[in-house]
């Protein structure tokens, strides 16, 4: 929930919660002096009939005229108030009311419900009448229910009407108030998106309200931290994989100035031993074919080795040349049942020899991946170079068709392999993801600033 609305909502709440109290003061005002007047009245009216049961002890009234409400009906009896005279039995021997006047009519229905309901009947006021230790029945004092509301409703109604104009016009002056108080936090909230997203030069201003300002002082200190952090572990990441390329060169050029060499020479030898014994001694010959057929497969997995190492083709001929090479060599294993291509564009070529080998075995152990796993029909790879000068970027997907073993989609790059990719990334200071699409196979996205070369 936004935090502006959530506000609004709890000050409207507390606004209506003051209004019920206050409505509830009225109502209680209200119905006390009704209270109050039924007590009176039966107070009053006791007295009176009392002090009239005197006069007829003394025969100076008469049984007939009991009970006598003229006095009280002209002095004390209310709008909408009655009394009456109940015997022992509880059966009413006379009641007496005064009319209602205008008030009670403009009450509305559901308040006067409510109001008979859950007040009208706690109001009523009782007392015994007794002359001479003998009992002569009950006084009973209340007031018609829609008096009492149409009382209470003349107080409560303007009220009411004062308390909506009042909580929507809070509400108006609460928002804009909320909204230019809360103002940084969309400056916050920014500045986290920028942050998720791996911008760790996002930066908070300072604010003027002290907590809000404290939140910028630790994010400023985080994202610096995170930053400073960062950067360590990509100059540790690159200096780990470009030892890793170095010592692979050199065990490469190693192999190649040495093994390679006596591997040459003794094929050459025993191709000689051959020639040189295949008319006197058949035997021989047949046992030094062998060997020279050994050589041969041992050059044959030596060379192999040294394109795995270090393929010799990214020194010569360059990073795109290495690639297509990649790409026709897996469609030959393939054997058609795979379609493996490859893509290019911008000036790939111009990226730092330390770059290119990386960019090659990312999309080599992609490639591998792919062959063992998707099952797929095609596998695309595209590499292209956007933007200019110090704000290029390299832009790598390796994309394909095909699902993994069981029909789930290919979990391409997943252990080792997935890691292997990662931390070359890192040591470009680029970006990877890796996992299922959504139409289907498996996507690969590396993105990372290019590193020219000097000229």
């Amino acid at each position: 929930m936004d935090l502006k609305w959530f506000l609004v909502r709890r000050i409207t709440l507390v606004a209506l919660a003051c209004f019920a109290m206050g409505a509830a003061l009225a109502i209680y005002e209200t119905a006390l002096k009704a209270k109050r007047q039924n007590a009176e009245l039966a107070e009053m009216a006791g007295r009176q009939l009392e002090l009239q049961l005197s006069r007829i002890g003394r025969s100076t009234d008469t049984l007939q005229r009991f009970p006598d409400w003229d006095l009280i009906t002209s002095l004390i009896l209310q709008p909408g108030q009655c009394v009456e005279l109940r015997n022992s039995a509880g059966a009413t021997q006379n009641l007496n009311c005064a009319g209602l006047d205008a008030t009670a009519n403009g009450t509305p229905g559901w308040f006067l419900w409510a109001y008979r309901a859950l007040i009208n009947d706690r109001l009523t006021a009782v007392r015994s009448v007794s002359y001479r230790g003998v009992s002569h029945g009950t006084i009973v004092a209340q007031y018609n229910a829609a008096a009492t509301a149409g009382h209470t409703w003349a107080s409560v109604g303007p009220l009411l009407g004062f308390a909506a104009a009042l909580v929507g016009v809070l509400c108006l002056v609460t928002y804009f108030v909320i909204d230019r108080a809360l103002k940084p936090t969309k400056q916050i909230l920014t500045g986290l998106n920028r942050l998720t997203r791996g911008d760790l030069a996002a930066r908070l201003p300072a604010f003027r309200l002290r907590e809000l300002n404290r939140i910028s002082e630790v994010f400023n200190a985080l994202s610096a931290e995170l930053g400073s952090v960062t950067e360590e572990r990509t100059a540790l990441a690159r200096r780990l994989v470009d030892t890793q390329e170095e010592e692979r060169r050199h065990i490469a050029r190693e192999l190649h100035d040495d093994v390679a060499q006596k591997l040459s020479a003794l094929c050459a030898n025993a191709a000689y031993l051959r020639t040189r014994v295949q008319g006197e001694a058949p035997a021989l010959a047949a046992e030094a074919r062998d060997l020279e057929r050994i050589a041969s497969e041992a050059m044959l997995t030596l060379r192999r080795t040294l394109t795995y190492l270090r393929p010799q083709e990214i020194d010569d001929l360059g990073l795109v040349q290495s690639l297509e090479a990649l790409v026709a060599q897996h469609n030959a294993s393939s054997q058609g049942r795979t379609e493996y291509s490859i893509e290019t564009s911008g000036a790939v070529e111009k990226l730092k020899a330390e770059t290119s080998a990386h960019v090659y075995r990312i999309v080599q152990e992609a490639l591998t991946n792919a062959s063992k796993h998707a099952n797929a029909r095609s596998v695309q790879v595209m590499l292209t170079q956007s933007g200019e000068a110090d704000g290029a970027k390299i832009h790598l997907s390796v994309v394909d068709d095909g699902v993994g073993p069981g029909g789930q989609s290919n979990s391409n790059g997943g252990g080792a392999g997935l890691i292997g990719m990662r931390e070359r990334v890192v040591a470009l200071s680029g970006k990877i993801t890796a996992g299922p699409l959504p139409s289907g196979g498996f996507g690969l996205d590396v993105e990372f600033p290019t590193l020219q070369r000097s000229a």
